[in-house]
């Protein structure tokens, strides 16, 4: 059976394609904010502001995708759906195929995401994996899940799974992931790392509030001994603000750096599951209430 898979990040798709063997038959549909990959996509998918703008998106991914199936003569309803259930196409396939769920980093353990108003049940899908035709939910962590979906949750180790591969199919991820094993080389003289986050893109935060309090998480270790690991969707020039503090903005998620050997003695972050493939007492983790507009959003988001 053919599957479609919508895919929002670097780390989602890093994560399908330790579950599943790529097939060129498939169909990947890739947020725009994904950058070059070694993989064929159908659509790339633009985030929308504001529910005119999601309407609008919306009706143009159903007709997109209606003359896609016709023109390729496919019956929809013999496809698999894999990814994300959240994002403005997924809901085209949601309606109509089995989905398998895969993590979309800490929205998944949000409880705020599971509970609907009145206005999102009526005019919304179930999102989350709420949907009856969602079968299975991936996720890599078994903490915080809430009980409408916990029958479906299966929780995979992403080390587990990279082992389990043969080098072959290993070296076939990398490849698919425009992974260059050259551009990790300095990252093996660091041992703390920061995993940034696209606050100020996500319009969570200003670009200014966001370096302000970067700024001082920094202020906090040495700078030759850090790296900054920015998030895939940020378009923040860290090397503007941090001119002596070595910058690593490769597209790659960080869990491709930690099956690769690159580990780091401190994961630093505010709130990025990134820092998850490290132990407990390797971890600083500042949560959302560091401050008050991240609270505000996101709800109380702290290392459990």
């Amino acid at each position: 059976m053919k599957s479609v898979v919508i895919i929002s990040s670097l780390r989602m798709i890093f994560i399908y394609l330790l579950l599943n063997q790529y097939r060129k038959e498939d169909y990947f549909i890739l947020d725009d904010g994904i950058g070059s990959l070694n993989i064929k996509e159908i659509k790339k998918i633009k985030k929308g502001n504001g529910n005119i703008n999601l309407f609008i998106n919306s009706l143009k991914n159903y007709f997109f995708f209606k003359r896609f199936l016709w023109k390729n003569k496919l019956n929809i309803y013999e496809l698999n759906a894999f990814g994300a259930d959240h994002i403005s196409a997924s809901s085209f396939f949601l309606k109509r195929c089995p989905f398998y769920l895969i993590e979309d980093g800490t929205e998944n353990y949000q409880l705020k995401n599971y509970k609907r108003s009145l206005k999102n049940r009526l005019f919304s899908l179930p999102k989350f994996g709420m949907h009856k035709n969602v079968k299975k939910i991936y996720l890599t962590r078994n903490d915080n899940i809430p009980n409408c979906i916990k029958e479906k949750v299966e929780v995979i180790n992403i080390h587990q799974l990279w082992k389990n591969k043969t080098k072959e199919e290993q070296d076939e991820i990398l490849f698919q992931l425009s992974v260059d094993k050259n551009k990790l080389e300095n990252l093996k003289y660091k041992s703390i790392v920061l995993f940034t986050q696209p606050l100020s893109e996500d319009n969570v935060l200003t670009e200014e509030e966001k370096i302000s309090l970067y700024k001082t998480i920094i202020g906090n270790y040495d700078q030759e001994k850090l790296v900054i690991k920015t998030h895939p969707r940020e378009t923040t020039n860290y090397r503007d603000y941090f001119p002596n503090i070595e910058v690593f903005n490769e597209n790659y998620p960080s869990e491709i750096l930690d099956v690769l050997g690159i580990r780091f003695e401190k994961a630093v972050t505010i709130f990025s599951t990134a820092v998850y493939v490290y132990s407990k007492e390797n971890i600083i983790f500042y949560g959302t209430k560091i401050h008050p507009k991240l609270l505000s959003r996101f709800g109380r988001i702290e290392y459990e």
